[in-house]
């Protein structure tokens, strides 16, 4: 479920609060082009993109690839709808979030709280906070596209690093990747954005029975 909420976190987030606009700064650079993401992406409405994500063990250099469609509504809901190889769903909206499996009568639901687990708490969080918890900073790639990067400021954070790159014009999210103590590497890749064509897609399926923690 941290592989939704690091997304949304990232779509939600703003820049940190008390710093000077005139200065070149990497990490108000990285904040400012989250924001213009964020608000790019809400300004657009609903949205759909196709994804494939790669989780690449520690010590390897290849890993295992899934793929499905995302559909977005930024800053608030977002949902993961895999289809090969296994059909499983995952929806985050505001602070609720909900994981099943296609075929399955039982789902996951479960309340995010921002205060225990590091990575939630990009999503609820206020920018002032997040300043203060994580370091930020952004460079340009040589496709065009600009890099962000996010890193923990406590030593002991079970997330270690986020990337993102946001393809040019500043208005779509290219790719996500974050990496978690042990050196485990999660992997999104994310095209073909187009109209969300589904208005329910951001309703858990009613005949599911939900079980939570």
């Amino acid at each position: 479920m941290l592989r939704a909420v690091l997304l949304l976190a990232l779509l939600g987030a703003a820049p940190a609060a008390g710093e000077d606009p005139a200065r070149n700064d990497p990490a108000r650079d990285a904040w400012r082009a989250i924001d213009q993401l964020r608000r790019e992406l809400a300004a657009s409405g609903t949205l759909s993109a196709d994804f494939v994500q790669t989780y690449t063990p520690a010590g390897f250099t290849t890993g295992e690839s899934e793929s499905g469609r995302l559909a977005l509504s930024a800053p608030d809901c977002l949902r993961f709808d895999y289809s090969d190889p296994y059909r499983k769903s995952f929806l985050v909206c505001g602070s609720r979030a909900w994981s099943w499996v296609e075929g399955e009568p039982r789902g996951q639901r479960a309340t995010i709280d921002a205060s225990r687990e590091m990575g939630l708490d990009l999503l609820l969080l206020p920018a002032a906070q997040l300043a203060a918890r994580y370091r930020a900073t952004a460079s340009s790639l040589r496709d065009g596209e600009l890099a962000v990067a996010l890193e923990p400021r406590a030593a002991d954070a079970p997330l270690v690093a986020a990337d993102l790159a946001i393809a040019p014009g500043g208005s779509r999210l290219a790719a996500l990747d974050y990496r978690d103590r042990e050196g485990n590497v999660t992997s999104f890749r994310f095209s073909a954005y187009r109209p969300l064509e589904d208005p329910d897609a951001f309703t858990p399926p009613r005949e599911l029975d939900w079980q939570e923690p």
